[in-house]
């Protein structure tokens, strides 16, 4: 089997100029790469990934922390995080953190450790304080965990404008919005302060059913969701991330509910598993590709050793009109 020093003989350079083509890092002139490149075909060099990331202090493994995974649109990110990382050279290690608080914490001990590379954190930490101090490759998806981390989200509060203006416009006077704990800080309340602020200021009455923290299975959300539509049997509008509208179309469909002309019905995310919903639903869509794809991008630029070029990364949401928001039944 060639080794590396095989591929530098035959090539006419040095082991460290091969080193250089392979790992991408440092500059080589264009003919001598052409000349290491043609050495590796005609030898069938394979790179000893081990002993390469051993070399440069690397695992070629990030860590991706999320609440939960089962969650719709925790489970798109991942998938598309990782689609970006094989792309990259790199594989992805994945952790849930909703059974204990600060699970994060021992990932965190491995990033120390140099047993991964980095760190992709959506989780909702308790103490984002913890992260100040480690001078390691992390990004954080819809959390500010200080000025050193580079953050991604989408526009929150553009979402929430936009959920409200589709209830406003399709006539609702008293609306139920479903929103996350105050426990921890996320990105994602500006779309509830924003969308409860819009609902107030064109004249709406707005309520709010407050989520646990950190508790996002299909029976909480079954659950949170009737319960609030029982003791709230008057509302025409409801806001809320797609598991729990898809709730609230179930439980409208078992009560005798009509959406859109009884209820009016507003979801945030835009999943996959949202698309399937029957009358169509009204979403405000995440890029979630995108989000993912950008995370890995500035992750990669850190494990590199570049400096983030933006601290604060926001991509725009979409607004997908469906018949949930209606202002006629659609028969």
């Amino acid at each position: 089997m060639a080794t590396i020093q095989d591929v530098a003989r035959y090539a006419h350079v040095g082991a460290a100029t091969v080193s250089r083509v392979l790992s991408g890092n440092g500059y080589v002139k264009a003919e001598t790469r052409e000349k290491v490149r043609r050495a590796i075909e005609a030898l069938n060099y394979t790179p000893n990934e081990m002993a390469r990331n051993l070399f440069y202090q690397r695992s070629g493994i990030v860590a991706v922390i999320v609440p939960r995974i089962s969650n719709p649109f925790f489970a798109e990110f991942v998938n598309d995080a990782e689609a970006a990382f094989c792309a990259a050279g790199y594989q992805t290690m994945i952790s849930n953190t909703w059974s204990e608080r600060n699970y994060e914490l021992r990932y965190l001990d491995m990033l120390r450790r140099r047993m991964v590379d980095g760190i992709i954190f959506a989780s909702h930490t308790l103490d984002v304080a913890q992260y100040q101090n480690i001078q390691r490759p992390i990004v954080a998806l819809d959390r500010d965990l200080g000025p050193n981390i580079p953050s991604i989200s989408v526009d929150h509060e553009e979402g929430g404008r936009l959920a409200a203006m589709a209830l406003i416009e399709a006539g609702c006077r008293n609306v139920l919005q479903f929103r996350g704990s105050e426990v921890v800080r996320t990105m994602s309340h500006l779309r509830h302060e924003t969308f409860e602020r819009v609902m107030l200021s064109h004249g709406v009455a707005c309520r709010n059913c407050v989520m646990e923290w950190n508790s996002m299975s299909y029976e909480y959300y079954a659950e949170a969701t009737e319960r609030m539509m029982k003791e709230n049997p008057d509302v025409d509008g409801i806001f809320a991330v797609d598991a729990i509208a898809m709730n609230a179309l179930r439980y409208a469909a078992e009560q005798g509910i009509r959406v859109p002309k009884d209820l009016k019905i507003v979801s945030y995310d835009g999943t996959g598993v949202a698309r399937l919903a029957s009358p169509s639903l009204t979403m405000i869509c995440q890029p979630i590709q995108r989000l993912a794809e950008e995370c890995v991008r500035v992750m990669m630029e850190l494990i590199q050793g570049n400096a983030a070029e933006t601290k604060h990364i926001r991509i725009p949401v979409r607004i997908q009109r469906g018949a949930s928001t209606a202002k006629e039944v659609i028969s």
